[in-house]
């Protein structure tokens, strides 16, 4: 293992294919990095850079450690600006505390490589973006062994933008990376993902989760004891929970579990939008992260075992298998990962909650 990787939390398979590939000398003109957000997918993808340019100067990996063009490109979602066409430079059009809001978001990714860039109403990766990718190919560089394009949430390009980064993999250009980084595969165009070597990372053990909260966002211990094992082994949703008051969160699982098993379907519903206000996926998946867990902390109190995370919540655990002795949960905790993995951009969030509910309340409904 080279030491740029030494760094990077957990994802021992994923570094250790890039080691054998970079040992081997074959490096792929094109990687799709996915997993669940917050795993350290753009980390890697880094130090890959700095093991690829690892015989260059001290200075020339600082510039990959900054981001800095040419070595690395970087792509990622951007708001529209006012009046803006696909022939418009990707940020011409934006407003100027937008701007400062994107310089911002890029100087906590340098700090901070976990940071995910976060920019209000950047829904997608424009054509615009894409488009930018050509000029820094065309450029010669031949004194940079290899210069990076990293995408991250390659998921959102837009259908024309991947038909356009599409041109640039069906013609790759020596010396060239692509990276393209998701959470969400399945919304990649199968022409792309067929000409990128695909890497799955895992997601962080408690005990990973907890070294990089300490040691880059500079948490306490005692204050994220709690919340790591309901974050599922992301950053990313830890750090949600900690911003969105955990225990409040936590009771309205159970609000919701309640409600919808007692088939009151209205105020179960209300209970879910207070969490999903905004059309928020994130906060969506996290709520059904938490439910599928609580399901699975049933068995563990059906079958005696200590290890439960829904520990304050015991009482509800040990009710629910009293009335519900011969609930099919994993069955339901199926049903239920398919929900929380649903295909946003075709279903409203909405109608998942429903989804959600009406097969909680089945439970109810069977058990008569």
């Amino acid at each position: 293992m080279h030491d740029f990787f030494l760094g990077i939390q957990g994802q021992k398979s994923a570094i250790d294919i890039l080691s054998e590939l970079h040992s081997q000398k074959r490096i792929p003109h094109a990687l799709l990095f996915s997993g669940i957000s917050g795993i350290g997918k753009f980390f890697t993808a880094l130090q890959f850079l700095k093991v690829l340019n690892a015989n260059e100067s001290d200075n020339a990996l600082k510039k990959i450690e900054h981001l800095a063009e040419p070595y690395i490109k970087l792509i990622f979602p951007l708001p529209r600006g006012k009046g803006e066409t696909n022939s418009d430079l990707p940020t011409s059009k934006l407003a100027q505390d937008v701007i400062e809001e994107i310089q911002a978001e890029l100087q906590k990714k340098i700090e901070n490589p976990y940071h995910p860039i976060d920019i209000k109403n950047a829904n997608n990766i424009k054509i615009n973006s894409i488009r930018e990718i050509n000029k820094i190919v065309s450029l010669n560089f031949d004194e940079i062994p290899y210069r990076g394009i990293i995408i991250c949430n390659a998921h959102k390009m837009t259908i024309e933008a991947q038909n356009a980064f599409l041109k640039n993999l069906e013609e790759p250009p020596e010396g060239i990376v692509y990276i393209l980084i998701t959470d969400s595969p399945e919304y990649l165009l199968t022409t792309i993902k067929s000409r990128c070597w695909e890497i799955n990372f895992a997601p962080l053990s408690n005990e990973d989760l907890e070294k990089v909260l300490t040691e880059r966002y500079f948490l306490n211990k005692n204050d994220i004891k709690d919340i790591i094992p309901f974050a599922n082994g992301s950053i990313t949703n830890a750090l949600f929970l900690i911003e969105n008051n955990f225990e409040e969160f936590l009771h309205k699982t159970i609000l919701i579990l309640r409600y919808s098993l007692a088939k009151k379907y209205y105020t179960a519903l209300k209970e879910f939008n207070d969490i999903i206000e905004g059309n928020s996926t994130n906060s969506y998946q996290i709520l059904l992260d938490l439910i599928i867990i609580w399901f699975n902390d049933t068995l563990k109190d059906k079958y005696s075992i200590e290890d439960i995370n829904f520990s304050n919540y015991k009482e509800t655990l040990s009710k629910f298998n009293e009335r519900f002795s011969h609930a099919e949960v994993d069955k339901i905790t199926t049903t239920l990962v398919e929900y929380r993995n649903a295909p946003f951009r075709n279903v409203s969030l909405n109608l998942l909650a429903l989804n959600v509910i009406f097969e909680i309340a089945s439970i109810g409904i069977k058990g008569k």
